[in-house]
């Protein structure tokens, strides 16, 4: 049999299942706290170990739920070797929201657009805010030094931010559902 990532010989089945699969995955592995290349290698070896084990004749949900766990045991098992904690992630509650979003339907893809769409929507400072914390990984000090409040403030303000942008997502996947 050819090997399943030889994109001359691989079988058009399994293109077709590593289309469907590898972004959300790969957005799985960032939620869980992997970096982009090490997201991207789990990512094929999650892949590749599916398409080795017949993963690929399951289910598309089954086959997303098996992908995360093979996904989230190497990025675990990376982090063992490396002599690194786990992200102080509750994964049961990832699971729930990542459910939620029904992100393991298209990828993520309907969630990030209205993440985006939603994020446009903030008034500029909120928008400012949003980028500053989670864009360019500022902390609290640093933002309320940049933006002139208080730390107490600026904890405020991006809890008010994610509360905002949590209602502008779910309506907006709601409104895509029905």
């Amino acid at each position: 049999m050819p090997l399943p990532h030889d994109p001359v010989l691989a079988p058009p089945a399994a293109d077709l299942f590593v289309a469907r699969h590898q972004r959300g995955v790969w957005r799985w592995l960032r939620a869980l706290g992997c970096d982009a290349q090490a997201a991207e290698e789990h990512c094929q070896d999650a892949l590749f170990a599916a398409l080795h084990h017949g993963i690929d004749r399951l289910e598309p949900r089954d086959a997303e739920r098996w992908l995360r766990t093979a996904a989230k045991r190497l990025f675990w098992m990376r982090l063992r070797t490396e002599r690194r904690m786990p992200p102080r992630t509750s994964l049961e509650a990832l699971e729930a929201e990542w459910a939620r979003l029904r992100a393991d339907a298209d990828g993520g893809d309907a969630a990030l657009a209205a993440l985006r769409a939603c994020l446009a929507g903030l008034p500029e400072r909120e928008r400012e805010l949003v980028a500053a914390r989670y864009g360019e990984r500022q902390g609290r000090e640093a933002m309320a030094c940049r933006f002139g409040a208080s730390e107490a403030g600026i904890k405020q303000a991006l809890r008010r931010a994610r509360a905002k942008l949590r209602d502008c997502i779910e309506r907006r996947l709601r409104a895509r559902e029905s």
